[in-house]
Order: C-alpha cells, then sequence, then structure tokens
C-alpha cells in the first residue's frame, strides 16, 4: 500500500514546482489585479478605499473605451496581414523553387533582434526629413510625407511594423505545420492534375486548419498585447491614435498614478484574452467532435 502510494504521488511532486511557480507569479499578481481594480489609493497599495466598479466607468469614460476600440482596430489589421504573410512565405519556402531554403534566414531576424532596436531602426526610415523612405520620394519628385503625425498614417505604420516583427513567428508555426502533412497526399494530388492553387486550397488547407485556428489565438494575444513599438514610435499619439490597452496601463499607472484606471483596464484586457482562449477551446472540441 505504501509502495502504491508513494507511486501515485510521484507525478505531482513532479508538477508541483511548477504549480508553485504558476500560482506565486500568476494567480496571486490575478487576484491582486482584481482585488486593486475594485480599489482606490497610492501607487504603493496605502490607503486603500472600496469604489466598486467605479474605476472601471471611469476608465472606459476617460480614454479606455477609446483605448479597446484602438486596440481592436490594431489587433484586426496585425492578424489579418501577419496570418496572411505567414502562411504565403511558407508555402513559398515548402515549395521545391531553386534557391528559396537561403531565404529562411531573413524572416527570423525581427524576432531575434529587440524589438527597441528595431523600433528606432523603423522609426528613422520613416523620418519627416531625414529618413530614408522620404529621401527616395524626394528623388522620385514625390511630397515628403510625416507618417508617424498624422492619426490615420501612424496606425497604419504601427500596424505594418508589428506585422514585420512578428510574422516570422507564423512563418515557422505554418511551416513546421506543412511539413508535418502526409506527402503521399499531396503528391497523390498532383498526379491526378491538381495545381498549386487547387492543391493548397482543397488538400493542404483543410489539413492546416486545426493548427491554423492554434496560430490565430497566438497572433491575437500578441496583438491585444503590443505595446514595444508604440512606446518607441509614437508614444500613444497623435492624439491617442495609437494609444492601446496595454500602452493604457501604462500611460495610468505609470506616468499619471492612477493605478485604479490602470487596474481596470489590466483586467478586462485579461478579461479578452480568456476570452479569446477560450473560444479557441470552443472551436477546437466542435471540430474534434465533426472529425
Amino acid at each position: 500500500m505504501r509502495s502504491r502510494r508513494r507511486t501515485s504521488a510521484l507525478p505531482y511532486l513532479f508538477v508541483a514546482p511548477t504549480v508553485g511557480l504558476t500560482v506565486a507569479f500568476s494567480l496571486v499578481p490575478l487576484g491582486m489585479l482584481g482585488y486593486r481594480s475594485l480599489q482606490h489609493g497610492g501607487v504603493f497599495g496605502n490607503s486603500l478605499r472600496f469604489v466598486g466598479l467605479r474605476n472601471y466607468r471611469e476608465m472606459l469614460a476617460e480614454g479606455g473605451g477609446h483605448a479597446l476600440r484602438v486596440t481592436a482596430v490594431y489587433t484586426t489589421g496585425f492578424v489579418v496581414l501577419t496570418m496572411l504573410a505567414g502562411i504565403t512565405v511558407a508555402l513559398l519556402l515548402n515549395s521545391r523553387t531553386p534557391g528559396v531554403r537561403r531565404l529562411r534566414a531573413p524572416f527570423i531576424v525581427p524576432l531575434v533582434v529587440p524589438a527597441v532596436a528595431t523600433a528606432l531602426i523603423w522609426g528613422n526610415l520613416f523620418a519627416p526629413r531625414f529618413g530614408l523612405v522620404n529621401r527616395l520620394l524626394s528623388a522620385a519628385g514625390l511630397p515628403e510625407a510625416d507618417f508617424l503625425s498624422a492619426p490615420g498614417p501612424a496606425l497604419a505604420m504601427v500596424v505594418l511594423f508589428g506585422t514585420w516583427q512578428f510574422f516570422g513567428q507564423n512563418v515557422i508555426l505554418y511551416l513546421a505545420a506543412l511539413k508535418a502533412l502526409p506527402v503521399d497526399v499531396v503528391e497523390a494530388a498532383a498526379v491526378d492534375g491538381a495545381g498549386a492553387w487547387a492543391r493548397f486550397r482543397h488538400v493542404q488547407w483543410p489539413m492546416l486548419r486545426r493548427n491554423t485556428l492554434l496560430i490565430l489565438v497566438v497572433t491575437t494575444l500578441t496583438g491585444l498585447q503590443t505595446f514595444t513599438q508604440i512606446y518607441v514610435l509614437t508614444s500613444g499619439g497623435p492624439s491617442g491614435a495609437t494609444q492601446t490597452a496595454l500602452y493604457y496601463v501604462y500611460d495610468q499607472g505609470f506616468r499619471k498614478f492612477d493605478t485604479g484606471r490602470a487596474d481596470a483596464m489590466g483586467m478586462v484586457l485579461f478579461l479578452l484574452s480568456l476570452a479569446v482562449t477560450l473560444l479557441q477551446i470552443v472551436m477546437l472540441g466542435r471540430r474534434e467532435r465533426h472529425a
């Protein structure tokens, strides 16, 4: 009996450190975030006073609602462009085109270079007067543009930068999924006369749907949590056009020292991320039942 108990307890001992770290560094801070979002007080937790949902109402009325809309626009554009670029480049790298394998490294570089460094480079490229892009426009006889000073172009530039920075991640995931597909099925479709587009649409894409759903969730969570490129390129401007939810948390908590609103937005952002994850689980479950 004792040996059986020791054997049954052994797996729990192996996972105990991971569970302990998760509780200490994830669940406990999350509980503190939820508690602080219902309180009003100092930055260091002194003189807290329960105010209920007032922080949430003030957050939504004082810029938080706008930040959530900007986050929705940014995340939508980021997800669409990153997913399309990822699957397109992965299909290209998976093809038998001569010399295409040598192009794998450039798509990985943005992932390994620090985000601050790449954001500074991107900002210098599109700088108003001395940037490379404006110099090329001047050389071509076209008017120069200030890409980061107008609301629409600034948001578009941030989306494009985020896409360039993270689409290599989707390339890796899609390429791994393509390599795992059964080769005989794809080759049988080619023998039957199916072209490249027909093979992708009717053979490869149906088998990639599960992977696509997982990649979609990862990409969406990345878009919801964007911060570095906005902090370096635009600082949430101009006129709040690029102020996403996470930048709102930083602005309220570390610049205006309104921790109540910052905690409220942090809780909303967590719930949005949780909703995306639960949606993924539900969709995967339905697909498994219908498979």
